[in-house]
């Protein structure tokens, strides 16, 4: 009997546990307006995606690992330091869309200005009222890149 008291306390005991760590990493409640949502957007210009996604005639896929020698300076933030996850979300939606407007599926196409990498980075701070992003400020950006990276390579007929 003292056994079974046991083994019940300590499942008891191992189910609040699992319930409170839970509820500590909880991610962040979307906004009540969906529009706040696609903030980040107004920044941006639109691009617009066919029905039909069909390769370019003659496209010359090049992926992006290939074109160090042309990355941004920028660059160098995303890749280590306290925003360096938010940075490479946004860096990833902006190369990503130059390449869809473009149709350069060249490193000249999928090394995009981070000039627009801060403009984003500084209105989603703004918006969030915080001094460094983190990936939860920039996951609707990064879902949205992987969206359009499955176009471009679809568009270059490679890897992205």
């Amino acid at each position: 009997m003292a056994n079974d008291f046991k083994v019940r306390t300590m499942g008891g005991a191992l189910w609040l546990i699992a319930v409170f760590s839970a509820a500590a990493w909880a991610e962040t409640p979307a906004p009540a307006d969906i529009s706040e949502e696609d903030a980040y957007l107004d920044v941006l210009p639109k691009v617009e995606i066919p029905d039909a996604v069909q390769p370019i005639p003659g496209a010359v896929n090049e992926e992006f690992r290939n074109c160090e020698a042309s990355w941004p300076a920028g660059y160098a933030l995303a890749r280590s330091g306290p925003e360096a996850r938010a940075l490479r979300d946004i860096y990833g939606l902006v190369r990503v869309r130059n390449v869809i407007e473009t149709q350069n599926c060249g490193c000249t196409g999928k090394v995009a200005n981070w000039e627009d990498v801060e403009a984003v980075a500084a209105a989603l701070r703004d918006h969030h009222d915080v001094q460094r992003l983190s990936w939860q400020q920039t996951k609707a950006i990064a879902e949205e890149a992987a969206t359009l990276t499955a176009v471009a390579e679809t568009m270059c007929g490679g890897s992205f």
